[in-house]
């Protein structure tokens, strides 16, 4: 009975591992305000089709399609939107922001504003 019970356990192991049992990359809002007027905070909607949680998404490394949103400003009344490639690397966050092409106009680009390392998980993996 006890085997049966190990057996079961960890068959289900597996199953549980979550984002952080792996080097993991993070990509997420940028909240420090800058001081170039191009540059707008946006919503980190989805990450390859799955939804973020409060603008943040936990990624293993590699190849992703993000999808950002730009909510509407001053004279605007709809979000728009858009999908991009970031390859990421182990162990890195990604603080993610729009860049206007003109203030007057819907036109933006995504852009990656800085990367950090994740100091615990760098340590956690030994990726240096």
């Amino acid at each position: 009975m006890n085997r049966m019970l190990a057996i079961a356990l960890l068959s289900v192991t597996p199953a549980l591992a979550g984002p952080f049992d792996q080097p993991y990359s993070i990509i997420e809002v940028d909240h420090v305000r800058s001081a170039d007027s191009h540059l707008r905070r946006v919503i980190v909607n989805r990450v390859d089709d799955e939804n973020s949680l409060n603008n943040r998404s936990v990624v293993a490394p590699g190849p992703h399609k993000v999808t950002i949103d730009l909510p509407p400003r001053k004279g605007f009344h709809m979000a728009t939107q858009q999908t991009f490639d970031l390859d990421t690397k182990p162990c890195v966050r990604y603080y993610v922001a729009a860049r206007l092409k003109s203030e007057t106009l819907q036109e933006w680009t995504p852009v990656v504003r800085h990367e950090d390392p994740i100091g615990e998980c760098r340590k956690k993996f030994g990726v240096s």
